[in-house]
């Protein structure tokens, strides 16, 4: 058996539009078995147990590219930190835990970076798929099938506060919300804030954080299908946040701040407030996908 943990990850990192990702602590687990015949997977719900599944289809682009055929495989999945539709990278979690749990089933022949392109492919754009692979800060982009993604450590002061909504946001309403076309100025503004943003996430400046992680690409656009972004609004402000962005396409919302005791104070108050959403205090994830070996090696040695 293997197992694969995964971070979910945040996307569209303030002027990062579908560039910018971020791992943060808290995780999807899948554990992979090659059985003699067929498919069965639990953990998830029923109209996904089947060969339409996420993990399985990225399982299958794996042993594809390696030449092989699956004979029979069992997915157990433990997905409930990450939901799904809120913006947290549910479908990155899946494909990288199906690329990376199959690699491990096949002896690792494949790279991280081979790895990276087939999630790409999978996902359509790497802002999220390469934070759950690598961990951390991601940068990427794509230049054909070639894609490029750089690593950045995010200093420890900086404290995420993940408010998540009792309701999703697809991305196809992100998406359609968006404008075909963007003024050479708004480019430019979110190009610079892009590049000070990660320098400032990396040496610990809070300043340049507080004033780099604006956007105009995105957010006043899809602001609209988030009923409560206003109120957050006037919770960040209240609680001296950082600098807030919308995570994803939606519907959850990132907060940083500079330690957690500020954070903790706007978790509460936003609890008493909407009882039926969810509050996490995060941290980044600098490791992405992980695979437990000791479960490999234990269930090798009593096989």
């Amino acid at each position: 058996m293997i197992e694969v943990r995964v971070p979910a990850t945040s996307a569209n990192v303030g002027p990062g539009f579908d560039c910018m990702g971020l791992a943060v602590t808290a995780y999807a687990s899948f554990r992979f078995s090659e059985t003699g015949d067929g498919l069965c997977i639990t953990g998830c719900p029923k109209q996904w147990q089947n060969e339409q599944n996420l993990v399985y289809q990225a399982c299958v682009k794996v042993f594809s590219k390696c030449g092989k055929e699956i004979s029979g495989l069992t997915i157990e999945i433990d997905a409930h930190e990450v939901p799904e539709a809120r913006g947290l990278g549910s479908s990155a979690v899946c494909i990288v835990g199906g690329v990376v749990g199959a690699n491990a089933l096949l002896g690792n022949p494949l790279s991280k970076e081979e790895m990276l392109t087939l999630c790409t492919e999978m996902e359509g754009h790497p802002d999220n798929v390469a934070p759950a692979l690598y961990g951390g800060l991601t940068i990427s982009f794509c230049e054909g099938e070639k894609v490029f993604t750089v690593k950045n450590q995010v200093h420890e002061r900086f404290v995420f506060c993940a408010l998540i909504p009792d309701y999703p946001v697809l991305t196809a309403d992100a998406r359609s919300v968006l404008p075909k076309q963007v003024s050479f100025h708004d480019a430019l503004y979110n190009i610079g804030r892009c590049a000070v943003l990660a320098k400032g996430l990396s040496d610990g400046d809070i300043e340049l954080v507080s004033h780099a992680c604006d956007d105009v690409l995105h957010q006043p656009y899809r602001k609209v299908l988030i009923p409560d972004y206003e109120e957050v609004d006037r919770l960040a402000d209240k609680h001296q946040a950082l600098t807030w962005y919308i995570s994803g396409s939606g519907s959850t919302m990132m907060l940083i701040f500079d330690g957690k005791e500020k954070a903790e104070a706007l978790i509460r108050e936003t609890l008493q407030r909407k009882p039926h959403w969810q509050a996490k205090l995060l941290r980044v994830d600098n490791d992405g996908a992980t695979v437990n070996e000791a479960l490999s090696v234990k269930e090798n040695t009593h096989g």
